[in-house]
């Protein structure tokens, strides 16, 4: 990292938020700029109240033709009429002006009825974005309060109108928020409840050395959410980080080759440690390239799928291994669904099948073993103290790999490590994760492969 004080995004985090769906109807009106010629044909007219139509013709240099174009295009829209050769604004045309914002500009309003779907929260009560994703059993579920699912559709009106210039340009997202306008509400029908996802990033700040949340697309809106980030906030840190393990610095030396994080991953409390360990990141060597937090942020996936670009082999089925470290924060977020996918297609792309496996610590609790069954074909435990509760690793067809030790930082932890592409290391790697080779792994569930084949069986 070029400055170890800045805040790092090191991973993310989806709340699911209870929310209730109001159908509203209304009326938005649009400005909308005139043709460059018609507008100072309407200017001038404004100006000198007539003007004839062989001077305005010379005035815009227009040939005898092109001017009855223009004429006769705004005569059929009633913003100009011709009285005896000459030209004068119709009353259609005055009224342009007159609601004009800015003076001596004619203002074109079109308006247009709306029927929206508006999702509000059950906690802020404020309009929400409508998500594309369905809830999911991992994400962290944001407690509604109790008297919020009595909001009438006298509120939900009233905090359309008053927030529609949000609505038109965070929720709505039109294209031009700025030119729509709301004109008038005629119904709001109160409708079903349901569930909004609220995406976060998760922040270490090295000056106070602590994980928080950061809601980044609710900057511009922050006051009005208030209650909703922090009662998401509250709910996140009830989530519970990995256990740490005296063997973490030992077996991360042995699978990636490095030391340099031993001094951070044994002393994960000195904020001199943590300084020195991201101060080194920037070096990549050939076979270990250092990294910091889940596999998934953009500058991580980017980099481990470019070191295993070349996934071409004999073997007709890939296997995609990501073991998790235990607690409770890890894979709280919709991109662990996202980054399989797209491994899984990058594979396919060279014509290979897929069977992607999510291995776990047996200290993991049983009340989260299950939580991302339906994102992985398997589900394995690990032998009892085969490998340490905090360590995550996530190995591609055996070619390339991601290895990060979870240190605690406040009750959270930050995952550091780096991407392993030494094919005697990854040999290792994939070796300790395979079903079978000691005693005492157990498999949770085994589910057809994410391509439509049947899982093969050990």
């Amino acid at each position: 990292m070029s400055d170890a004080n800045e805040r790092i995004v090191i991973d993310a985090v989806d709340f699911q938020v209870s929310c209730r769906r109001f159908t509203v109807r209304a009326t938005i009106t649009r400005d909308r700029q005139l043709p460059v010629v018609d507008e100072f044909v309407l200017r001038l007219l404004a100006i000198l109240d007539r003007m004839s139509v062989s001077r305005m013709r010379a005035w815009f240099g227009f040939t005898t033709s092109e001017m009855q174009t223009v004429l006769t295009d705004m005569g059929r829209r009633n913003l100009v009429e011709i009285v005896n050769d000459d030209i004068q604004l119709a009353p259609a045309g005055r009224e342009l002006f007159r609601s004009s914002s800015t003076t001596g500009i004619p203002h074109v309003v079109e308006t247009s009825p709306i029927i929206e779907n508006v999702w509000y929260d059950l906690v802020s009560r404020n309009m929400v974005p409508r998500s594309r994703a369905r809830s999911a059993d991992y994400l962290v579920k944001v407690a509604e309060l109790p008297e919020a699912r009595d909001m009438p559709e006298a509120f939900a009106r009233s905090a359309f109108e008053e927030n529609f210039r949000d609505y038109a340009r965070r929720i709505r997202r039109f294209p031009d928020p700025d030119s729509v306008n709301l004109y008038s509400v005629s119904d709001v029908e109160g409708g079903i409840y349901g569930y909004q996802i609220l995406r976060a990033d998760l922040v270490l700040d090295m000056d106070r050395l602590r994980v928080r949340p950061m809601f980044s697309e609710l900057n511009d809106s922050a006051a009005n959410y208030n209650k909703l980030t922090v009662a998401a906030s509250d709910a996140w840190h009830l989530q519970v980080g990995a256990d740490t393990a005296s063997t973490a610095a030992t077996e991360f030396e042995r699978m990636t080759g490095d030391s340099r994080f031993t001094q951070v991953i044994n002393n994960p409390n000195s904020i001199d440690a943590w300084r020195d360990a991201l101060a080194s990141i920037p070096s990549a060597g050939v076979e270990f390239s250092a990294s910091t937090g889940a596999p998934y942020l953009p500058r991580n996936f980017d980099r481990l799928i470019a070191a295993g670009s070349e996934f071409e082999s004999s073997e007709k089925l890939y296997d995609v291994i990501w073991l998790r470290p235990n607690g409770t924060t890890w894979g709280r977020t919709l991109k662990i669904g996202e980054t399989l996918a797209s491994i899984s297609d990058a594979l396919r792309n060279v014509g290979k099948k897929v069977r992607t496996t999510l291995a776990m610590p047996r200290s993991t609790h049983k009340t989260v073993r299950q939580s991302h069954k339906r994102l992985f074909d398997r589900g394995l435990l690990l032998p009892q103290g085969h490998l340490p509760a905090n360590l995550e690793i996530l190995v591609i067809a055996g070619k390339v790999a991601l290895v990060n030790v979870h240190l605690p930082v406040g009750a959270h932890s930050v995952p550091i490590g780096g991407i392993v592409s030494n094919s005697k290391r990854l040999a290792r790697i994939v070796e300790r994760l395979t079903l079978g080779q000691v005693e005492g792994w157990e498999q949770l569930w085994d589910a057809p492969t994410s391509n439509g084949s049947t899982a093969i069986s050990d």
